[in-house]
């Protein structure tokens, strides 16, 4: 199942929801990985702790422990972070209980104060990243404050925005695998830079979606798959084009010459102006691998 989303009208509904709590609210797929959130930007304490790769792993690591515990639920699920935050992130699913996707809101302090023993737990966890324990209780003290009876509410309230999102047709469930759909867009924009991300954003996935998905269906990485197309493309334009081989690079999306003669070689095991010359002499058997 592929879910296409509307990431327009997800981005206007997400505003208007943080113009009433002023928390930071966001779609997720099924791998916890973010489509669409506002504001953009993390609070200033997450971008502290995520500064550097301890800070970063730690925080993933929660994140896709927490939808990992929130996929066993129909309902919101509310918690504390490692570090501290409340997060409440409520299922997104279709009137036959497909489940396609979260929302979660997040990146807020409960109420009262930290105490001086679960500072020292966090210290800990910092540890070794450089980070300042001065800057890190600076930054907590510009979060915003949730109470845990606010908390249940808002929990209440995004149960129903979650089903509304289905509603109201903010999202489809395309048939046609990601896989295929993939495939046709990358054979029919060789010459564009395509990229991880680029493709991602085009599918309205994320980007470890999209990776597992090629992989499982085409046993293949998403970049193993635009070379496999390149070089394909390319080897038609050698058997029957006489435009410059810098040209034919430049025609499937490699502008580097001899970056386009390093992949090319690497998928057939000659280069470019070799396959040319054994093309015109017929000694290559012209049939196109079909991926």
């Amino acid at each position: 199942m592929d879910v296409i989303w509307n990431q327009n009208r997800m981005m206007t509904l997400l505003q208007d929801f943080y113009t009433l709590i002023k928390v930071r609210v966001g779609f997720f797929d099924l791998d916890g990985t973010e489509i669409v959130a506002y504001p953009a930007s993390r609070t200033p304490y997450c971008i502290l702790l995520r500064s550097n790769k301890k800070g970063d792993a730690a925080c993933r690591k929660c994140d896709r422990n927490a939808f990992r515990r929130a996929s066993k639920y129909k309902i919101p699920y509310i918690y504390r972070c490692h570090a501290g935050l409340t997060e409440i992130i409520a299922p997104i699913q279709t009137s036959a209980d497909e489940r396609v996707g979260y929302l979660m809101i997040g990146q807020v302090k409960p109420s009262g104060n930290r105490r001086q023993k679960e500072w020292e737990e966090i210290y800990r966890k910092i540890s070794g990243t450089g980070i300042s324990p001065d800057e890190l209780r600076a930054t907590w003290s510009e979060l915003t404050i949730l109470r845990m009876d606010e908390a249940r509410s808002c929990a209440k309230i995004l149960q129903s925005l979650a089903a509304y999102v289905w509603l109201d047709n903010y999202f489809r469930i395309q048939k046609e695998p990601l896989s295929s759909r993939v495939k046709t867009y990358i054979s029919e924009n060789l010459d564009k830079n395509l990229s991880l991300d680029l493709i991602a954003c085009k599918f309205s996935v994320g980007k470890t979606t999209l990776c597992k998905t090629i992989k499982s269906d085409l046993n293949v990485t998403v970049n193993e798959l635009i070379r496999s197309f390149r070089v394909e493309k390319a080897k038609k334009f050698l058997e029957s084009d006489m435009k410059l081989i810098s040209e034919i690079a430049e025609a499937v999306g490699i502008i580097d010459y001899n970056y386009f003669t390093k992949v090319f070689k690497k998928e057939t095991g000659i280069t470019p102006s070799v396959f040319r010359r054994l093309c015109e002499k017929e000694y290559l058997y012209r049939q196109h691998t079909k991926i």
